[in-house]
């Protein structure tokens, strides 16, 4: 038993019926359901408008502490020093390398050492025409050959480490290096 094909006619009036309900579906359906257009308004008529809206998500947020984060009026600088420090001969081996900063200013910092020495990280206010006290502040001392940190300074002033090179015969090389906001001065002190 054979089938025979369709004549010619009813088969383009098939397919042109075939397209129109396709792009009936799709234009009453599909846009408005899918991808929010909607031609017709049908599709806001029955709802189907809402599938393809993007669900509001509210998220609660807070104000963080003034401290976390700031702007500061002074340009960010990195800088890397290096020093040699000799033993008993070269100012009994000692020296303060520091910083000028203003409360609140940041400092990051690391600093290594060819061989431990006694280190102190210390800071204090300078003496003014009003005001001839100064105030020290010391933040932390040991014995290292580095140590890496941050620090927020808590004074207008100076602020920076004393090193004390205890191998009288044998000198130190020492690389400090810094980022943040702060002035390179006074810099290298030497001569207590």
């Amino acid at each position: 038993m054979t089938i025979a094909a369709p004549p010619p006619s009813r088969l383009g009036l098939q397919l042109v019926a075939t397209f129109l309900v396709a792009g009936t579906v799709t234009v009453l359906f599909v846009l408005p359901a899918e991808y929010r257009i909607d031609p017709t308004g049908f599709g806001q008529l029955i709802g189907l408008d809402r599938l393809a809206a993007t669900p509001e998500i509210v998220i609660e947020t807070r104000a963080a502490p003034a401290e976390i984060a700031r702007s500061y009026a002074t340009p960010f600088r990195s800088d890397t020093v290096s020093i040699h420090l000799g033993g008993l001969e070269d100012n009994y081996g000692q020296m303060e390398y520091k910083v000028t900063m203003q409360p609140g200013d940041t400092l990051v910092y690391s600093w290594t050492a060819s061989h431990a020495l006694d280190y102190e990280f210390h800071g204090h206010t300078l003496e003014t025409e009003h005001d001839p006290t100064i105030n020290v502040m010391n933040y932390e001392a040991g014995t290292s050959a580095g140590v890496n940190g941050a620090f927020t300074a808590p004074l207008d002033g100076i602020h920076g480490w004393y090193f004390l090179n205890r191998d009288v015969n044998t000198p130190v090389e020492i690389e400090i290096r810094l980022s943040g906001y702060y002035r390179l001065e006074p810099g290298e002190i030497r001569g207590r």
